[in-house]
């Protein structure tokens, strides 16, 4: 006798389900494959859309009077503690400061324009639009009518007609306009109002329901009686629906007419809406959410019902709303509720059901057998219960059709009703059957909590126990007739065994057999499956093969297989996993080739986000996965069973819209619009999201921030970025996210930010650097060479007083002795009479000795500094050509570039000794017609240059650096070199000849290396 708890409980599954339909077992043909995916989707009772709920907790607020979507997908409450907006992870509450803040906190109104942006009706006769960058209040200056806002719609002029307590008003762009008599609007109140899909204006006011056609000034009275009309949608047919406060939900027009009929609900509704496949669902104030599959179908509406009890925030709503992707949104007194459409959907079951046997019957139903409950057929969401005994373990549909059922009082099969097929062995005390399977010859083969397996033919049992490729002391936990006869048996640790009649080949990790206990077992078009707690593997005939797995891989703990349509379907401890048919033939076509299996790259998971509750069993009953005759499949978890249909898999095509949230430096939060962060901001965080309502846990998400990032960051679920010492710069961050699907969105958003620099990162900073650097080294280079000038000096001082010694010790000494000796010789050469011989001859010697003391007095004139001849350079040389001039048809002239200075004395006879020598050159061998020699005071350095336009210099000669013989060139060289400057000869035959000389300013000038760097500075600016 079945408990009354139980009983009661069953009862109460009974009466949630949609409708209780008597089936008869084995005798309806396979239903027709459902392609319509509305029909599919309509098809459904409320309780199968996966359902969520946000209350306090989890940050919803209450009291939701109003709801909208956005142009960019957020999703905007209102309540009568302020606005709120959501994004399907955080509600964010939006409240301007300063000017943009809110007059009050109630929010009555919400409508999202198709030109983005929100406006917002308070109460208290206060509009307000909340754009993109700015908030804009309308009040009674306005011309928005005093008192609550109850509604706003757009018609197709782009016309925003606002409802209030004081009646309806319109938009024209820039201010608000109270209707006045001439439109015919009855009533003094407007209540709702609403466009329809041809453009007409529905109104609801305190009197009366009107519309106005499109373009017209004037609305028509609808000839029927209303109450307080909350809201006004239009059914798939075009027809009007009401939704009163103190009536119910009706069609009051449909084609042109006047609709009486009785409410189809009759509950009193705040909300209301059709959704996109025709479904009708309405709030009530005080029984929860009301859906009507089919509306327009005539009679009585089967009205399904959800409320607190189910899981809903609140039995008391307000708001109705479907989003772009098809979500369903309903606020609540205590929170928010979404309902979708899931591709899994949870078959009704009795409630405390547990340990699901499960075998496809006929008609796209499936028998479900539990430990705690009778055996149960589910078809069309509807229960029957069959008349097995409580306790069903195993379930099986033969290739035959034929149904079994096991469990530890026996066996039974589907026959004209559910009937005895066999006992379980006398040797067996109370045991479940762990797993079953009927050869081609018609024997059951058992698997119980004995060692070996258990065969049922001809009415009795044959125990195989002692099969050398049996585990020792182990049953299988899975069976499989093959199609050739052979019959497979799954054990625990990895051994898997085929047996043909009495031979029996075993398999393991020897084999390529790697998928642990043996709990999945199904034949496909081509090869065996294999799946285990460790993975996945397949049998094509010669060998296993393992398909490769990671440790986190959903093809972990499969316990449920199904191959359809080239397609593999597991149920796995991670979810339900879908394997493309490309990538199942890629694994077969490679096992084929005797190369290694690739991982499946295309799998699609359902879990727990799609309504999958809990996971499947992995050890008893088993299989968890079945395909029924209509197509769908069905998987059994340790929560209860579902089912999913391959050829209606719903798919989110919408790339989900991106945006940028907030922006933080160091925990301080900026304006992202325009945003230039300070100086040396160490932790930059970036708060993105992304408008996927649908399964907002699944959007992922990638960025990058150019400037510091080379390429993409994949994130996942996270919507933060996070920089460290971003430094200085002007930067762009940059995010795109994929839906739960995959769709990705490439465009994203964009963030533009700058950092600012400290003063000493500033450019200028860089530049002021840079200069005095340069200074720093300018003045290093002007003190060295400061430095080398004054060594340089004093060795040419000394060289020059050196001179001057020596000059002076010839002078004083050898000239004087050499003079002295000259006048006793005179004397006595005198004393000799005047024919003597021997008087002309030292005649002739003193003479000699005079021309000797001339040339050393010469010497000794050139050792000492010479301040007449050579003390002005011009003029000196001017003389030395002047000279030469007159006994040479080569004229000369000497020219002046800058002011003149004085030079160091040695220096200018260096210099001296140097250009006579270029002009003695020029005037002997060039043949030149003019000399000139040009000397540049620049501020640098001394140049002097000889120049002739005479015959030029061989190249020979040229690179040699002389002429055979003549020494005259390194002779300039040399001279030059002693003093620090440079000889440079530049010359082509035929053209002329430059002697060009250049000297540091601070070794030819006399005053270069004295006085302080300023004072350097203040003859330089004399100088210009």
């Amino acid at each position: 006798m079945i408990p009354g708890h139980v009983i009661a409980r069953t009862a109460r599954a009974l009466a949630a389900a949609a409708t209780l339909l008597a089936a008869a077992a084995g005798t309806a043909a396979a239903e027709p494959a459902r392609t319509d995916v509305s029909e599919a989707y309509r098809s459904l009772a409320i309780h199968q859309y996966h359902h969520t709920a946000w209350t306090v907790r989890q940050g919803a607020p209450g009291q939701i009077t109003a709801l909208a979507q956005d142009t960019g997908g957020f999703l905007w409450l209102a309540t009568q503690t302020g606005l709120f907006r959501f994004d399907g992870v955080t509600f964010e509450r939006i409240a301007p400061d300063g000017e943009d803040a809110f007059p009050t906190d109630s929010v009555a109104a919400l409508f999202a324009p198709r030109t983005g942006g929100v406006w917002v009706g308070l109460r208290y006769g206060v509009v307000s639009f909340v754009g993109p960058d700015a908030v804009r209040h309308f009040d009674r200056d306005d011309g928005v009518p005093t008192g609550s806002v109850y509604g706003f719609a757009q018609d197709g002029d782009g016309t925003v007609w606002a409802a209030t307590f004081q009646g309806l008003a319109r938009f024209d762009g820039q201010r608000w306009y109270a209707l006045d008599a001439s439109w015919a609007l009855p009533g003094r109140q407007a209540r709702s109002v609403f466009v329809d899909r041809d453009d007409r204006l529905w109104v609801a006011t305190d009197a009366a329901l009107a519309y106005r056609p499109a373009g017209a000034r004037a609305f028509v009275r609808l000839d029927v009686d209303v109450g307080r009309i909350s809201q006004i949608a239009q059914a798939p047919d075009g027809a009007i629906w009401i939704a009163e406060a103190d009536g119910g939900v009706r069609a009051v027009w449909r084609d042109g007419s006047v609709v009486v009929d009785r409410p189809q609900l009759s509950t009193p509704s705040a909300g209301l809406l059709f959704d996109r496949h025709g479904s009708l669902w309405a709030t009530s104030l005080g029984e929860g959410i009301h859906r009507i599959a089919h509306p327009e179908r005539a009679g009585a509406p089967a009205v399904q019902r959800f409320r607190e009890n189910d899981g809903l925030t609140s039995d008391y709503l307000w708001p109705a709303l479907e989003d772009r992707e098809g979500n369903l949104w309903f606020g609540t007194s205590r929170g928010l509720d979404r309902f979708r459409r899931s591709n899994v959907v949870q078959a009704t079951v009795p409630d405390g059901a547990y340990d699901f046997a499960i075998a496809a019957g006929d008609g796209g139903s499936l028998w479900v057998g539990t430990k705690n409950r009778p055996l149960m057929q589910l078809q069309d969401n509807a229960v029957h219960m069959g008349s097995a005994p409580v306790g069903i373990s195993a379930a099986l549909r033969t290739d035959g059709g034929t149904l079994l059922f096991g469990g530890p009082d026996g066996l039974w099969q589907l026959r004209d009703g559910i009937v005895p097929l066999a006992p379980l062995p006398s040797q067996v005390r109370y045991s479940g059957v762990q797993a079953m399977a009927r050869a081609v010859d018609g024997t059951v083969w058992v698997s119980l909590n004995q060692p070996g397996v258990f065969q049922w033919r001809d009415d009795a049992w044959t125990h195989l126990r002692n099969v050398p490729a049996f585990p020792t002391g182990s049953s299988p936990l899975t069976l499989l007739a093959d199609r050739d006869g052979a019959m497979w048996l799954g054990f625990a640790r990895n051994r898997l065994v085929r047996m043909r009649g009495t031979d029996a080949t075993p398999f393991d990790a020897e084999d390529g057999l790697a998928v642990g206990n043996v709990s999945a077992l199904a034949r496909g078009a081509q090869v065996l499956w294999i799946g285990g707690e460790r993975g996945l593997a397949f049998h094509d005939g010669t060998r296993i093969h393992a398909v490769p797995t990671a440790d986190d891989d959903p093809l972990r703990g499969v316990s449920g297989i199904v191959e359809t349509d080239g397609e593999l379907w597991l149920n796995g401890a991670r979810g339900v996993v879908r394997i493309v048919a490309r990538d199942v033939a890629r694994m077969l076509d490679a096992a084929r080739r005797a190369q290694p299996v690739p991982a499946p790259s295309l799998r699609e998971r359902f879990d727990f986000l799609d309504g999958l509750p809990g996971t499947p069993a992995q050890y008893r009953p088993l299989p968890t996965a079945v395909q029924g005759s209509d197509g769908r499949l069905w998987f059994a978890t340790t929560s209860g069973v579902v089912w999913i249909d391959p050829r209606t898999i719903l798919r989110n095509p919408l790339p989900p819209p991106v945006a940028i949230r907030a922006v933080f430096a160091d925990g301080h939060r900026h304006d992202p619009r325009a945003l230039r962060l300070p100086a040396d901001t160490a932790r930059l965080e970036i708060d993105y999201t992304a408008l996927s309502l649908s399964v907002p846990e699944r959007v992922r998400f990638r960025y990058r921030l150019d400037g510091i990032d080379t390429a993409w960051q994949d994130v996942g679920d996270r919507r933060r970025a996070f920089y460290t010492n971003p430094g200085p710069g002007e930067y762009v961050f940059r995010v795109q996210a994929a839906n739960n699907d995959g769709v990705w969105n490439d465009t994203g958003a964009t963030l533009a930010l700058s950092v600012a620099p400290h003063f000493y990162q500033s450019t200028w900073f860089a530049l002021l650097c840079a200069l005095a650097v340069i200074v720093l080294l300018r003045l290093f280079h002007r003190r060295r060479m400061a430095t080398l000038a004054a060594a340089m000096r004093a060795r040419m001082q000394e060289r020059h007083d050196e001179r001057e010694r020596i000059a002076r010790e010839l002078h004083d000494t050898l000239l004087q002795g050499f003079q002295g000796l000259i006048l006793r010789f005179q004397g006595v050469a005198d004393r000799l009479p005047a024919d003597d011989p021997l008087r002309e001859t030292m005649e002739r010697a003193l003479d000699r000795a005079e021309g000797v003391l001339v040339e050393g007095r010469d010497r000794v004139r050139e050792l000492r500094a010479a301040d007449g001849e050579t003390s002005d350079l011009r003029a000196a040389l001017l003389r030395l050509g002047q000279d030469l001039e007159a006994d040479s048809p080569t004229r000369f002239r000497v020219a002046v570039v800058g002011r003149a200075e004085p030079l160091t004395p040695l220096v200018r006879e260096e210099i001296y000794c140097i250009v006579r020598e270029a002009i003695f050159n020029a005037f002997q061998h060039a043949d030149a017609r003019l000399v000139e020699v040009e000397i540049s005071y620049a501020r640098s350095e001394l140049r002097v240059s000889v120049r002739d336009d005479g015959r030029g210099i061989d190249a020979d000669v040229l690179g040699a650096g002389r002429k055979p013989g003549h020494w005259g060139l390194p002779g300039m060289r040399e001279r030059a070199q002693r003093v620090g400057a440079s000889v440079e000869v530049l010359s082509k035959p035929g053209v002329g000849t430059d002697v060009l000389l250049r000297m540091p300013r601070a070794l030819a000038f006399a005053d270069a290396g004295s006085g302080s760097w300023w004072q350097a500075l203040r003859r330089r600016l004399r100088r210009t």
